[in-house]
C-alpha cells in the first residue's frame, strides 16, 4: 500500500474505486460524500480529489466530469483488500464446490470443470494450468497394444498428471510382452527421480532389455519430451464473457486478447511469470508484461504440493469486481487442497 496517502485521501481513493466498479461513470465528490463518507463534506472530498489526480492515482475524461481511477489507484485499492481478507464468495461456488467434493475427478478434469464454474460466476475469462515440477518422479508406466505396429504409451507422475502417445514400432509384439517390459521399467522407476532411472534404463537396453531397444528409446524420448517442453497443461472457460464488457469495444484490443489466449504455450510462460510465491497474485493494467493484456488485470491464486504447481486465475478488464474475484480464487484453491 502506498505510504505518500493520508489516512482520509486512501478511504477517498477506496470510495471511488468501489464505485467506478459497480457502475463504471466517473464519480464526483457529492457521490463519496452521500454514499461513502457521508461525515466529509463534498467541498474537503473534492479539494483531496484534485491531489490525487496531481499524484496520478485519478483522471478526468473530460471537463465537469468526475473521476476515474488509474491503474496506480486499482494498485492501492488491491492491496487494502488483501490486507483486509473479509473476501466475498457467492454462495452459489459453495454450493457447487460441495457437490463436487462428491465426486472423483482427476486434477485434469477438475481443472476443466473449475475453469468453467469459475468463468460463470465472474463473469470473466478463467484460466487455469497445471505443472508437473522439474524434480518430479513417474508413478509408473504402462504400454498397451493397439494393433501389430503401434503400442500406446502411458506416463503417470505424482499427483495424477497423466499423459499419453503412441510410439511405432517395426516389431510385432504381444500385449503379454508389452505387460512384462512395463513391469521391469515400473521397478526401475520406483522411488527414483526420472533422470536417474533414465540412466538406470539405457544401462539395461545394452543387455536384459535389447530385444526391447527400439520401444525403449521412444518411450525414454516421450518422457523427457513431456518433462521438459511439455509440463504444463493449460484451460480456458467463459471466454465469450469478455465480448459482453462494455470495457472491451476496442475490437482490435480484443483480437490481439484473444489470439495471445489461443497460444498455450506462451500464455503458460506468463501465467508462470505472474504467478508469484504469494498465494494471490494480482497484476493490473500496465503492469502486465505483455502489450496484448494492458487494458486487462489477471488474479492468479497458485497451489504447490511438491510435484505440481497448479495455477487459477481470472482475466477481466482492470475495472474489476477484484474483491469478489479474490475471494472466489481463494475458495477454489482451497478445494484443490484439500
Amino acid at each position: 500500500m502506498s505510504t505518500e496517502l493520508t489516512e482520509r485521501q486512501l478511504d477517498i481513493l477506496y470510495s471511488i474505486v468501489h464505485e467506478y466498479i459497480r457502475t463504471g461513470e466517473p464519480v464526483g465528490s457529492r457521490t463519496i460524500s452521500k454514499k461513502y463518507l457521508t461525515h466529509r463534506s463534498a467541498a474537503t472530498i473534492r479539494n483531496e480529489m484534485a491531489d490525487l489526480e496531481e499524484a496520478g492515482y485519478l483522471c478526468q475524461p473530460y471537463t465537469s466530469a468526475g473521476r476515474i481511477p488509474t491503474s496506480k489507484a486499482y494498485r492501492v485499492y488491491v492491496d487494502m483488500i488483501l490486507q483486509k481478507r473479509s473476501l466475498l464468495t457467492p454462495s452459489v461456488a459453495r454450493e457447487k464446490l460441495e457437490a463436487l467434493k462428491e465426486e472423483k475427478r482427476s486434477i485434469e478434469k477438475m481443472l476443466s470443470y473449475l475453469t468453467q464454474l469459475l468463468g460463470s460466476i465472474t463473469h470473466y475469462i478463467s484460466v487455469a494450468g497445471i505443472t508437473v515440477l522439474s524434480d518430479a518422479t513417474l508413478n509408473r508406466l504402462d504400454l498397451v497394444k493397439v494393433d501389430s505396429f503401434h503400442v500406446l504409451l502411458l506416463i503417470i507422475l505424482e499427483g495424477g498428471f497423466v499423459h499419453h502417445d503412441v510410439i511405432r514400432t517395426e516389431q510385432e509384439i504381444t500385449q503379454e510382452e508389452l505387460d512384462d517390459l512395463s513391469s521391469y521399467l515400473n521397478c526401475i522407476i520406483s522411488g527414483r527421480s526420472w533422470f536417474e532411472a533414465r540412466d538406470v534404463i539405457r544401462e539395461k537396453m545394452l543387455r536384459e532389455l535389447i530385444h526391447y531397444a527400439e520401444i525403449c528409446l521412444q518411450t525414454l524420448d516421450e518422457v523427457d519430451l513431456v518433462l521438459k517442453k511439455s509440463r504444463y497443461r493449460f484451460f480456458t472457460g467463459g471466454t465469450i464473457n469478455i465480448l459482453l464488457l462494455p470495457d472491451f469495444r476496442d475490437m482490435e484490443k480484443l483480437r490481439s486478447l484473444l489470439v495471445l489466449l489461443e497460444n498455450e504455450e506462451e500464455f503458460a510462460r506468463i501465467l508462470e511469470a505472474c504467478a508469484t510465491e504469494e498465494p494471490i497474485s494480482v497484476i493490473i493494467g500496465d503492469e502486465n508484461p505483455v502489450e496484448a493484456m494492458r487494458d486487462c488485470s489477471l488474479v492468479l491464486a497458485s497451489t504447490e504440493n511438491g510435484v505440481k504447481k497448479t495455477i487459477l486465475g481470472v482475466i477481466g478488464p482492470v475495472r474489476m469486481d477484484y474483491e469478489r474475484t479474490i475471494g472466489v480464487l481463494e475458495m477454489l484453491c482451497e478445494h484443490l487442497l484439500d
